[in-house]
């Protein structure tokens, strides 16, 4: 392997949790009852998914949902900028990297400028060769196009990248684009079936080192 390439929330930063609080905080606002349980269910969904599923499961469609979006960001980013929610294993893992001459890279949903603002006040912006933002694309995960335009860019070969998950629709991503796959799920997931997809499936990411 030449590169591995990250996803950002729920494998570098444990945001999952955060931006589903803000999305319940800032739906319930907005008169959608939507519960945590149900917001959890929407991990690897960008916000406008979010607030669109939320919006529908609940009659809700007549909303300004793009209002309820920019808010949603708005107090997402207020949680993780405040919390720091760095995962446990993360700067092991990327020295390590660092020592194997390996390019490191993240492939993410979110916007360029909040992962620039996340990974900088994390202290770990000084790591990545690249970042490639599926916002700045016409296509968001499942479509591989996030992660090809990450290896085009760190001038590698999709076959000889890792792309390292916590989602299914980010694990089909990672194969679609023709990678090896580590995914990481959570603890409520972890058994199920279609994880097999994944070439190695771990629960901490300083397990990586068993693997490069």
């Amino acid at each position: 392997m030449k590169a591995v390439i990250f996803d950002m929330d729920g494998v570098l930063i444990d945001s999952e949790p955060l931006w589903k609080k803000a999305g319940m905080q800032i739906l319930n606002h907005y008169g959608v009852p939507v519960t945590y349980d149900e917001m959890l269910s929407m991990i690897g969904v960008p916000v406008p998914g979010m607030v669109d599923k939320a919006c529908r499961l609940y009659h809700k469609n007549d909303l300004d949902k793009s209002k309820i979006e920019k808010d949603f960001f708005k107090k997402g980013i207020e949680l993780i900028l405040t919390e720091n929610p760095l995962m446990d294993g993360v700067v092991e893992c990327l020295n390590l990297l660092v020592v194997k001459n390996i390019k490191i890279g993240i492939a993410s949903a979110s916007p360029r400028s909040l992962i620039l603002k996340i990974i900088e006040k994390c202290g770990i912006d000084h790591y990545f060769e690249y970042i490639s933002s599926a916002d700045d694309m016409p296509y968001n995960k499942p479509h591989p196009l996030v992660y090809l335009n990450a290896a085009e860019k760190m001038n590698v070969l999709p076959e000889e990248c890792i792309g390292i998950e916590d989602s299914k629709t980010g694990m089909i991503a990672v194969k679609a684009a023709s990678m090896k796959c580590v995914v990481i799920p959570n603890n409520s997931e972890y058994d199920d079936s279609y994880w097999d997809l994944a070439d190695w499936k771990i629960k901490k990411l300083w397990e990586l080192g068993t693997i490069i």
